[in-house]
């Protein structure tokens, strides 16, 4: 392109004008650094700027048309301004038709109501021209996106055609490089009386080059770097980033801290937390968001009137209550999320119209629906998610095409899904489960890369196995189980330290288990029992404290004992396999875990060693709110008591809504109830 006269062309509604003479300025006086990149690489100048250039101008005639063809860039200043100009439009069409998408770069002021997306912000016809999932190279604006200096650079090292990264490094070099040769010539003049002064302003000097490297490399982490890493999967990786972001706060005071300051230590620590919290380590993950909450509280308080700010700090909160319920901390848990649903709401009467903010309201509702489906009070949940879902509808139909919405939705059916499992409603459940993985399939199509999406679809695999299999689907419940399970194995080849897939990879194969035994495939069942055990131990290797024993895990693996002994013709094995479920559970007294898991395990403990009126007062006075699988021990208990009647009634109540498990049908058919 040695024929091209301008380094990039800048497309801009004029309403933009301060922030385009910043930039335009800006990009003229930059001097790339020595040995950042290609031997050619020439000052990034001239940039042409219509109202610089040709002011008289009228219309998108001949002279913007021939500035456009010999630019190497478009720079597009993507405001609501320019997201209207017709002229922006002619010139980005103009530009696309010489030179492709690919030599655009946007700098995002501001995002249209509905979308927060890169993509959502660009003008119509430079959004047209990306296929689903594509979009251009950005440098964010917006509040809590990038910063001016950042944006400046990746928008220079884009037209440098070198890398972000690299450019940041020596660009600081080259400050310090300047600070000191300053320093030097003062030092050749000074008297010595002032030596200690100019040695002070050296040492001053320089350790502002360092936090301006350390602030930008901590920005380049928290934003792009981290978009890049994240579908990926390598938790070892993030971890790097977000350590090496915090080592440069750990020697700072924090009164020397400004806003941005304070707001990208915040962010630091948030994600050093998401990434504790899915390596397992549920206590580093706490610590983690409560010193982001402190830091993000901390500005909220000073700007009570930024919205961006408050936003920030709802997040820290959700993340902590989040990690207080995983804890068994409930009554953290509780107030935490009542705080997020207040922020909520706090944020919606700064700014009715931001259609993000709005969504927090909704996924506060979500969070109150899973504390109240986690203590019993399904019906009160069910409720709630009902309300949660109208509004991620609502948001999904005003951003078409965005993906946060749609996981919203998808999340939203899933637990409606659990809410209506736990009233009994298996038909209701299976159907909710199923939207919810249709959801799922759908983004994961339109990004097949995205290692966590990825997951998230065979995880819900598993959950809509379980529901097939209590509908007697078996073969369709074999089929979902055996797909999550190879994918699962592939995801923790691809990183065995994710106590995420991990978790999964143990509990599909106490799925494949349950498969096979109700299918009567004994081999397969141990096989899969077998396994069970190893990741399981594999887990409680990795973070023995949170899996030392957990009843969604080691419990059901013990129920798999029993019924295994059973079969074998070995009763004393399984009553001893049954104790030690019981035990196991006395000794997590106060220490309160899945409740619904627990109580079950509990409850057919005490039927397999012969105790059956003890399951009758455990579960009889809650049989209208008991799911299936704790309906079918009450049943079966009553039935060995000879109270047929009300082990029919349930029984028939079972069936209406879909209950046909093969081994409840057995046992139904072969007691005559029902």
């Amino acid at each position: 392109m040695g024929d091209l006269n301008y380094k990039a062309f800048i497309s801009y509604s004029h309403g933009d004008g301060k922030l385009v003479d910043w930039l335009h300025k800006r990009l003229e006086a930059y001097r790339p650094p020595r040995g950042v990149g290609p031997a050619d690489a020439r000052p990034l100048r001239p940039i042409f700027r219509d109202r610089a250039e040709l002011s008289a101008a009228a219309d998108l005639g001949g002279a913007i048309r021939e500035a456009l063809d010999r630019s190497e860039h478009l720079i597009v200043v993507c405001s609501e301004a320019s997201r209207r100009s017709r002229w922006v439009g002619e010139e980005i069409s103009h530009f696309l038709s010489t030179h492709g998408p690919q030599r655009v770069i946007c700098v995002l002021v501001d995002a249209p109501e509905g979308g927060g997306e890169v993509i959502d912000c660009l003008p119509p016809v430079l959004r047209e021209a990306f296929p689903p999932g594509g979009e251009p190279l950005a440098a964010d604006l917006r509040p809590g996106g990038d910063g001016r200096r950042l944006a400046f650079l990746k928008v220079a090292a884009t037209l440098l055609g070198v890398r972000l990264d690299n450019l940041i490094q020596r660009d600081a070099r080259r400050r310090s490089r300047w600070m000191a040769a300053t320093t030097a010539g003062a030092l050749g003049v000074a008297v010595v009386t002032g030596a200690l002064a100019v040695v002070a302003f050296d040492a001053r000097r320089e350790a502002e080059a360092q936090r301006a490297e350390a602030e930008d490399l901590v920005a380049y982490m928290l934003g792009d770097l981290r978009k890049k890493l994240e579908p990926v999967g390598r938790l070892d990786v993030l971890d790097g980033v977000g350590a090496r972001a915090l080592a440069h706060y750990a020697h700072v005071d924090a009164r020397d801290l400004d806003d941005e300051d304070l707001s990208q230590q915040a962010k630091a620590q948030t994600l050093l937390g998401e990434i504790r919290d899915k390596r397992g380590d549920l206590k580093g993950a706490r610590q983690a968001f409560s010193q982001a909450a402190l830091t993000s509280e901390a500005l909220s308080n000073r700007n009570p009137q930024d919205g961006a700010r408050l936003y920030d700090h709802a997040q820290n909160v959700f993340w902590l209550a989040y990690v207080d319920w995983r804890l068994a901390r409930i009554a953290d848990a509780e107030a935490g999320f009542r705080r997020y649903g207040e922020l909520a709401e706090r944020l919606t009467k700064l700014d009715p119209s931001n259609v993000e903010w709005r969504m927090e309201v909704a996924y506060a509702r979500n969070n109150l629906g899973t504390l109240l489906l986690g203590e019993g009070r399904s019906k009160d949940a069910l409720v709630v998610f009902d309300d949660a879902r109208v509004r991620f509808e609502a948001a999904a139909k005003a951003s078409p095409g965005a993906v946060q919405p749609m996981k919203d939705l998808a999340d939203v059916h899933a637990w409606l899904s659990d809410a209506h499992y736990r009233l009994g409603q298996v038909d209701k459940a299976y159907e909710q489960r199923a939207i919810a993985q249709s959801i799922v399939a759908g983004l994961l199509k339109k990004d097949p890369e995205n290692r966590p999406m990825t997951a998230k679809l065979y995880a819900g695999q598993l959950a809509l196995a379980r529901r097939a299999l209590d509908m007697g689907r078996v073969d369709e419940a074999r089929r979902l189980v055996d797909g999550a399970r190879r994918g699962f194995r592939d995801l923790t080849a691809l990183d065995p330290e994710n106590a995420t897939w991990l978790d999964y990879a143990a509990n599909v194969e106490l799925d494949a288990f349950d498969v096979a035994f109700v299918a009567g495939d004994l081999a397969t069942a141990r096989a899969a029992h077998a396994e069970a055990e190893r990741r399981i131990e594999r887990l409680r290797a990795l973070n023995p404290e949170v899996y030392v024993w957990m009843a969604r895990l080691s419990g059901k693996l013990r129920v798999q004992a029993i019924r295994l002994a059973e079969i074998d013709g070995k009763p004393e094995a399984a009553k001893a396999a049954a104790r030690e479920i019981e035990q196991s559970l006395a000794r997590r007294t106060g220490k309160k875990g899945d409740a619904e898991i627990e109580d079950w395990l509990l409850s057919l403990a005490y039927l397999k060693q012969g105790r059956a009126d003890q399951v009758i007062g455990f579960l009889g006075p809650r049989r209208d709110s008991l799911s299936p699988e704790k309906l079918d021990v009450l049943a079966r208990a009553l039935h060995s008591l000879g109270r047929i009647s009300e082990a029919s009634a349930i029984v028939n109540k079972l069936r209406l809504h879909g209950y046909a498990r093969p081994d409840f049908v057995a046992f139904s058919r072969d007691s005559s109830l029902g």
